[in-house]
This record gives structure tokens, C-alpha cells and sequence, in this order.
């Protein structure tokens, strides 16, 4: 019943069930201890008129008249309150039954229960006849105990109603540093490390505050090594493809030159089918070397030394410009201010080299948009590399994949953030922010 409310919500129904209970304790009390009152005081009124009619009868008895002599006698108890005394079959009996009461009929019936009558006969007291009545009426008695019943009911809800309100307020403002304590981990389970909690005045609270605080800056300490970390992999790994670029360029790439220039030399000299099989090996040694030069375009593009971030992804774009001529690629650049960082740059290519790739065999699309421009965001300078497409999109469920967590993870180690999800109104756009003064802070 209480699933899915709040601690705060389910206090205060606890609260609320534990004063309608108790004031429905109370309100049933009075009623059983006023059921009491109105017997009491029926039996004590009932006693007081039997007495009162023995003694008026007893004083008749010789009379002449003895009738109107008891009807003046009975007429000195009308004052008197619950009890009815009258002749049996007369219209005072009759007139009883419609008597008004201030009190509902249902309390009436409730605490009265049932009207209790006493007959007397007269018969054999000198010239008396017929029956006397006493009928026993507590209707005062049971108006002026529902006026209290009632009366205390009110004030003990009020009561209640304000205690409750005090007490409402009392837990939201105890409970408020629950809610800070969920919104802190929340901000940590997103990767913000700069959370630091208010807890209030509550000792337990405050110790809970204290450890949040100290998880926030142990996470921020394991994500700086870690950053650290991975971005010495990535120099690493950098360095040793840069070495490696070196050797296919500066020996790789000379060897299997001057095997050409010999096999050429050496057809000149030949005829026939020995003539083809040098010209054959020449053309597997042309593709060797395409081999070598696509190995080094993707172990250090080397457009990006001579040309710089723009000139590297304008060779870029145009390789893919024709190899599928069908589909419209649009760049635009913005390099303005400081040079940027080597990292940077290398990074900013490979997200936009990862991101044509993906289009080109996944999306199907008829045109794609690369944006690389600096930005402020937070006060702080970004580089924003954009690869927005129109194709199929992106795909519910569909996983990342290597060439995408290895730009994430790289990404990641610079600082900065990589997403991937689906554009408006079709189509995918990935999109990565790179910090720059962070970078420029630490050189």
C-alpha cells in the first residue's frame, strides 16, 4: 500500500492513521461512558419518582376526590427532567413519542437504547383506578452529552490537525537533507565530482554528509589517475605509431622503390614471358606500396604534419568525395586563435576519420556535415568536432563499437566528452568536446 511514496510521505500517513485512530478511541470512549451517564441517571431518576409516587398515593388514598388530588400532585414533578409520570392511555402518553431532540437518532438510539417504561396499577387504593406510568425520557440528558461529544470532537480534531500540520513541517525540513543526499548521488552517478552536501544540524545526517563528500573526492582523484593514466596510453600508443609511421616511410617505403626501379630496369632488358613476370611483380610491388601508404594514413596521417588540422581533413573529406561521388560532403573549420595542442589536433582528425568511416559503410546517407570550431561553454574554451549525416540514424540497442569506444576512452583521457545519438528531424550526429585551456594551463 505504501510502495512507491516517499519516507516523508509515509511518515506523515503514518501520523495521520495514528491520530484518526486515537481520535476515534476517544470519540468511542465518551460514547460508551455516556451510554453509562444516561443509565445512571435514568435508574436514579426512576428511583426518585417510584418514591415520590408511593408517597403521593399513600396521601390520596382518603381523599374524597382522590383523582385531581393525584393529577395536583403529579403536576409537582413536571420540573423534574428524564422521567414522564402520567395515566395510562391518556394523550400525555401519546404526545411523548414525538418529543424533539437536539441529538441525531442514531446517537439517541446508541446510547439510550431502548425507552424503559414502569406501570402501576391503582387498583385497590381507595376510589383509584386504571394504570399509572412512569416512562423514563433522558433526552435532556442525551442532548446535553452529544453537545459534548461533539464539542470535544471538534477540538480534538482541530488539535489533531494542527499537530499534524506542526509535525508535517517538523519531518520535511528533518527529511529535506534526504532529498539533497539523492540529488548528490545523483550528480555522482553522472560523473560530476564537485558535489558537496549541505546536511543541516542532525548528527546523522552530517556524518552522511561527510562521507558523500569524501566519495566525491575520492572518485575525483581515481578519475584524475585514471585520466592520467589513459592519456599516457594514448601518448604511448602515439609514440610507438609515429615510430612506426617512420620506419614504413623511411625504409620500408625506399626498399620497395628501388625494387621497382630495378624491375623496371631489368624488363627493359628482358622479352617475352620473363619480361611479363617482371612486369607482373611491378604491379604487386605499385599495390604493396598503396598497401603502405593506407598503413600510414591511419598510423600518423601525414597531411596533418604538412598541412595542418583544415588542409588534413580537406584530404580527407575529398578522398571520400571520390569515392562516393553520389554524396554531398560539407566541411567548415575554424581554427582562429592559439595553434592548437598536438593531442588536440590528432584527436580532432581521428573523431572526424571515425566518424566518415561509419557513415559511409552504415548510414546510407546522401549528405554529411563536419564542423570542427572553437567554443566557450561554462567559461571555459572548447573545440567542438561535429560528423552530423541524414541517413538511417542511429539504431535502439545497437552497441559501440571498437573504433568508437577507442575515441571515447581517448577523448575521455583529454577531459573532455563524446556522444553519439540520434539527430533531428533523421540521421545520427556525433559529437565530441575537447578542452583547450585545461591543456594550454598544464603546458
Amino acid at each position: 500500500m505504501l510502495k512507491g511514496l516517499s519516507l516523508r510521505a509515509r511518515l506523515l500517513a503514518l501520523l495521520g492513521a495514528t491520530l484518526a485512530v486515537g481520535l476515534a478511541l476517544g470519540v468511542g470512549l465518551l460514547m460508551l461512558h455516556a451510554a453509562s451517564r444516561v443509565r445512571a441517571e435514568a435508574d436514579s431518576t426512576a428511583r426518585l419518582a417510584r418514591e415520590f409516587v408511593a408517597t403521593a398515593l399513600a396521601s390520596v388514598e382518603e381523599s374524597d376526590d382522590p383523582l385531581p388530588a393525584l393529577r395536583s400532585r403529579l403536576a409537582e414533578v413536571e420540573r423534574l427532567r428524564h422521567i414522564h409520570i402520567f395515566m395510562a392511555g391518556s394523550d400525555e402518553e401519546r404526545a411523548i413519542t414525538g418529543e424533539d431532540r437536539r441529538a441525531p437518532a442514531w446517537f439517541a438510539a446508541l446510547v439510550a437504547g431502548p425507552r424503559s417504561a414502569t406501570r402501576i396499577a391503582l387498583e385497590g387504593r381507595g376510589r383509584l383506578g386504571g394504570e399509572l406510568a412512569l416512562v423514563a425520557e433522558p433526552g435532556d440528558e442525551i442532548d446535553e452529552i452529544w453537545e459534548e461529544v461533539w464539542l470535544l470532537a471538534l477540538g480534538a480534531a482541530a488539535l489533531a490537525l494542527a499537530g499534524f500540520g506542526v509535525v508535517s513541517i517538523v519531518v520535511s525540513r528533518a527529511l529535506a537533507p534526504v532529498s539533497t543526499l539523492a540529488a548528490a548521488l545523483h550528480r555522482l552517478e553522472r560523473g560530476d565530482r564537485d558535489v558537496r552536501m549541505v546536511a543541516g544540524d542532525a548528527p546523522e545526517f552530517v556524518a552522511i554528509a561527510g562521507r558523500v563528500d569524501a566519495l566525491a573526492e575520492t572518485l575525483a582523484r581515481f578519475d584524475a589517475e585514471n585520466r592520467a593514466l589513459v592519456e599516457r596510453i594514448i601518448h604511448v600508443q602515439d609514440e610507438e605509431r609515429r615510430d612506426i609511421a617512420r620506419d614504413l616511410h623511411d625504409e620500408i617505403g625506399p626498399f620497395l622503390f628501388s625494387i621497382r626501379a630495378g624491375l623496371g630496369a631489368l624488363a627493359r632488358k628482358l622479352e617475352g614471358a620473363r619480361r611479363d613476370d617482371c612486369l607482373n611483380i611491378d604491379e604487386q610491388l605499385g599495390a604493396l606500396q598503396q598497401v603502405n601508404r593506407r598503413i600510414l594514413g591511419r598510423l600518423r596521417p601525414a597531411a596533418l604534419d604538412e598541412m595542418g588540422l583544415e588542409g588534413a581533413l580537406q584530404a580527407l573529406a575529398q578522398g571520400w568525395r571520390d569515392l562516393y561521388p553520389k554524396v554531398a560532403v560539407w566541411l567548415h573549420v575554424e581554427e582562429a586563435g592559439a595553434p592548437l595542442d598536438e593531442s588536440i589536433a590528432l584527436t580532432a582528425y581521428r573523431i572526424v576519420q571515425e566518424g566518415l568511416t561509419n557513415v559511409f559503410r552504415h548510414a546510407r546517407a546522401a549528405r554529411v556535415e563536419v564542423t570542427v570550431e572553437r567554443i566557450v561553454s561554462g567559461g571555459k574554451s572548447e573545440l567542438r568536432v561535429s560528423v552530423r549525416d541524414d541517413g538511417a540514424g542511429v539504431r535502439d540497442g545497437a552497441r559501440e563499437g571498437i573504433g568508437l569506444r577507442g575515441m571515447s576512452e581517448r577523448v575521455a583521457a583529454l577531459g573532455g566528452r563524446l556522444t553519439l545519438d540520434t539527430a533531428s528531424p533523421r540521421g545520427a550526429r556525433l559529437e565530441a568536446r575537447l578542452p583547450l585551456e585545461t591543456l594550454c594551463d598544464a603546458k
